[in-house]
């Protein structure tokens, strides 16, 4: 019986960000309850192969490339869903975009480039499946922060600003379309994926010294983040208004730039 509650059997997800890592897990998982994914990137070969991985599975679904900051592409998505499974239950916002620098290197480009592609991005695509949840009676989203919107981390000022303000989006829109769409908030920490090994071959022992700093000593599964991306969706979860916190025990960063002191 407990069980039967995460399945989401003629439901529809969106997932942005679908093409690779947090994205490419959490669309499986949710594939995998039962849902029709629309998958969305801007690189269409990594979307189609996420979905073709969820169709080989036996599940179902269909890959869309769209630029996250573009209204067009998003209205595009929403209407594609809506077209072709006639609903929308759940969003995933998970397009992000991390800006590296020291402070005084930073233009005001970077930290409103930035912003856009984690904050705008979720706020436009929510507006526009907003309407379509309310037609079916309820619905989900789920916005995809960081650690460093709470911490914050050296090298990485606008992204800190950036997903801050998304868990603030996520509390302002849970409070408004409450109580028939939930809107919560996943906080990373470390996970493998391609972005995550590619600093690590970047900055030799750089792997090393994460999993040190780490509470539990390992770097994160993206499936875990798709279990809790489920938990979220079905529609008997109590939470809403809520950031989950899924970063190994972390009490500060563990990771940073290697800035010189000012």
């Amino acid at each position: 019986m407990a069980l039967e509650q995460f399945r989401l059997e003629n439901q529809v997800a969106i997932v942005t960000g679908a093409g690779r890592g947090v994205g490419e897990g959490i669309a499986k998982v949710l594939a995998e309850a039962g849902a029709t994914v629309i998958g969305t990137a801007r690189t269409t070969s990594e979307v189609d192969q996420t979905i073709a991985d969820i169709k080989a599975a036996g599940g179902s679904g269909l890959a869309l490339t769209a630029d996250a900051l573009v209204r067009e592409d998003s209205e595009r998505v929403i209407r594609t869903a809506v077209d072709q499974f006639g609903r929308i239950d759940i969003l995933i916002n998970n397009v992000g975009f991390a800006t590296y620098g020291a402070f005084l290197s930073l233009s005001e480009d970077n930290l409103r480039s930035t912003f856009d592609y984690c904050v705008t991005s979720a706020f436009t695509m929510s507006q526009l499946a907003v309407p379509h949840m309310l037609d079916v009676g309820r619905g989900s989203i789920v916005n995809i922060s960081s650690g460093a919107g709470r911490f914050g981390i050296r090298g990485l000022l606008p992204y800190c600003v950036a997903k801050g303000g998304l868990e603030a989006l996520t509390r302002a829109m849970a409070q408004e379309l409450a109580p028939k769409i939930r809107v919560n908030a996943i906080a990373l920490g470390a996970f493998m994926t391609m972005g995550l090994q590619s600093s690590f071959d970047l900055m030799p022992g750089s792997e090393d010294q994460l999993k040190a700093r780490t509470p539990l000593h390992r770097i994160g599964d993206v499936a875990d983040l798709g279990r809790l991306a489920l938990y979220l969706s079905t529609a008997d979860c109590y939470a809403t208004s809520s950031v989950f916190v899924v970063d190994g025990g972390l009490q500060g960063p563990n990771s940073e730039l290697p800035l010189p002191d000012l």
